[in-house]
């Protein structure tokens, strides 16, 4: 991947910069694992977002950064917890994006706790392909 869309430097669990997400569940802010992918036309980003609804995912554009943050509401309420390893909170990550890439392009869905990200890049830097004559 070129550097059109990088991930802040940050530690896990640690909320980059000067962005206080402020969780909805009594649990942290986790880190979503993700993926990015990168083709002649566009960057792909996949993160994973366990027990989050598509109306509980906040994507925005933020000058040169582009922010991902997830709220989990808190499951089994009302249960006792004899044993746990799944953490329950919210996620927050923040990317860098370049100038290279329409903005107004960018798409997301979320299917099965992993969300799509659809990062055109501006024509401008896509490759062409020149027909040759003779």
């Amino acid at each position: 991947m070129n550097s059109e869309l990088q991930k802040v430097e940050t530690s896990r669990n640690e909320t980059p910069r000067n962005e206080t997400p402020k969780p909805r569940s009594s649990g942290g802010v986790y880190a979503p694992q993700v993926d990015v992918l990168e083709t002649d036309d566009e960057m792909l980003l996949y993160a994973d977002l366990p027990g989050v609804k598509p109306e509980d995912v906040s994507l925005t554009c933020k000058g040169d950064e582009m922010i991902l943050h997830a709220a989990c509401a808190p499951r089994n309420v009302g249960k006792k917890r004899l044993y746990a390893e799944y953490g329950v909170g919210d996620f927050y990550r923040a990317f860098r994006i370049a100038e290279q890439v329409e903005r107004d392009g960018i798409e997301a869905s979320l299917t099965d706790g992993v969300l799509t990200v659809r990062v055109p890049k501006a024509a401008a830097v896509r490759p062409k392909r020149i027909t040759v004559t003779g």
